[in-house]
């Protein structure tokens, strides 16, 4: 099969047909067998640069035993709506490690609680030292405050979703 070969030759992109190529010259077209020879090398000493799975990568690979890079456009919106949501995704991520700490805090006063009801000391000494109205007091605080931090945790992780999505052209 002939496929012809062109030369680049202006800046806005005129071609003209040729059918030897030259040092330095820009071509479009042409076949494999024709860049070979004119480069005067072969198979994986080429490095073939593509963007299509297929025709670009997998014939040139199997046929030609190029070297292959191939190009992943689709990556390039990927890596903007990565970076875009940096700083809603370290507002998710400070509020899940507010909620664990609040979380941890509620589990021992409520296992203060159960393990004074027991007889038993509670595993610190700051709740050691409450009695039963001030736990179930702070318990009571700790749990508002990790009300209001799931909610905007939710609203954190809608907007980082969002956000995402915009950028992405859903």
């Amino acid at each position: 099969m002939s496929h012809p070969l062109y030369e680049v030759v202006t800046d806005e992109g005129l071609m003209r047909p040729c059918f030897k190529t030259r040092t330095g010259g820009l071509y479009s077209g042409g076949s494999a067998q024709m860049v070979e020879n004119s480069l005067n090398i072969h198979g994986d000493v080429i490095l073939y640069v593509g963007d299509h799975i297929y025709t670009d990568v997998s014939q040139s690979k199997v046929h030609l035993r190029w070297r292959m890079a191939l190009i992943c456009r689709e990556l390039e919106e990927e890596y903007k709506a990565l970076i875009h949501s940096r700083g809603p995704r370290a507002t998710v991520v400070e509020l899940i490690n507010q909620n664990e700490v609040v979380g941890d805090l509620f589990n021992q006063l409520r296992l203060a609680l159960q393990r004074r009801t027991k007889g038993r000391p509670a595993q610190t000494l700051a709740a050691t030292n409450m009695d039963d109205r001030e736990l179930i007091e702070s318990m009571q605080k700790l749990l508002i405050i990790m009300q209001r931090l799931q909610y905007n945790l939710l609203l954190a992780q809608l907007f980082a979703q969002l956000e995402r999505s915009s950028w992405q052209g859903f």
